[in-house]
């Protein structure tokens, strides 16, 4: 049995976990053992583990987090990345870095986010922020520019107040949410970076009095479990994780295996309608 590895940073979502187990499956189906590295987040971390890795002679690198997540590229860690792929295959999972050709495994995060707008305008809100995520992160530059973008395309403006973001988890959620409640004018509807984000915007709203969705419609990204059970049941767009996870593997396999592959590889989102977006009737 050969082995493949995962390379992992300390994010601590739903989303990296169950990628990594839909991904490990499918290696598994395929004769690879996993092994799983966390490098909690610590950029010294990542360059231990990628040299680390090499001196282990692993046959292949699936590379998600850290980063390949930073809008700029660490130029000395590129260069370091690029030595280590000239000796063993590297697939990016939702990043990249400038002058680094490694493949690419993505999420078609812009048409998602398109979704989304597309659902609330389609519901009559015209009044539509976004909140959550950091700046200097690809992923939230993304769906912020695609956001800004689709709402431009309607003939709609964005404004400012209603753009907020601290991180990804539950309490930057609530933070960002907390500073709604201070605005003359709020939304009507929020589209939030992820589904974690979205639960603590909707446990501050609650918490002051306002409904979900009758107040404010509230959306999320990613279709993680609790997205599902957390009342009143969050609208999001769903990332394929079972697709991305074996296209990753896959891609990795022939490269491996010195196959042609493809580049860079876009999976598909689809939109998953719950309970916490509703007909804006104001």
């Amino acid at each position: 049995m050969e082995n493949d590895w995962f390379y992992l940073t300390g994010h601590k979502p739903p989303f990296f976990s169950t990628l990594v187990q839909r991904s490990e499956a499918c290696a598994l189906d395929l004769g690879y053992t996993v092994f799983l590295g966390n490098t909690m987040n610590n950029s010294e971390n990542e360059s231990k583990y990628l040299h680390s890795l090499v001196e282990k002679q692993v046959d292949g690198i699936i590379y998600l987090g850290g980063r390949i997540n930073d809008t700029e590229t660490d130029q000395e860690y590129a260069q370091e990345i690029k030595k280590v792929m000239e000796r063993v295959p590297i697939v990016f999972v939702n990043g990249q870095m400038a002058g680094v050709d490694a493949h690419v495994v993505r999420t078609d995060e812009e048409t998602g986010i398109d979704k989304l707008v597309e659902l609330l305008i389609n519901l009559n809100h015209k009044k539509i922020g976004f909140l959550g995520g950091k700046e200097g992160i690809s992923s939230t530059d993304v769906k912020k520019a695609s956001f800004v973008q689709a709402m431009k395309s309607k003939g709609l403006g964005v404004s400012e107040d209603w753009v907020l973001g601290t991180g990804f988890n539950i309490e930057s959620g609530e933070e960002v949410a907390s500073q709604l409640l201070f605005l003359k004018e709020r939304p009507t509807a929020v589209i939030c970076a992820n589904d974690l984000v979205a639960i603590g915007v909707i446990k501050v709203l609650t918490k002051f009095g306002l409904k979900v969705p009758d107040d404010v419609s509230v959306v999320g990204f990613d279709d993680i479990y609790l997205a599902k059970h957390f009342p009143p049941g969050i609208t999001t767009v769903s990332q394929n994780y079972d697709k991305l996870g074996q296209t990753a593997i896959n891609v990795l396999v022939d490269l491996i295996n010195e196959k042609e592959a493809a580049k860079e590889t876009v999976v598909p989102t689809s939109l998953v309608l719950r309970d916490s977006c509703k007909l804006f009737s104001g």
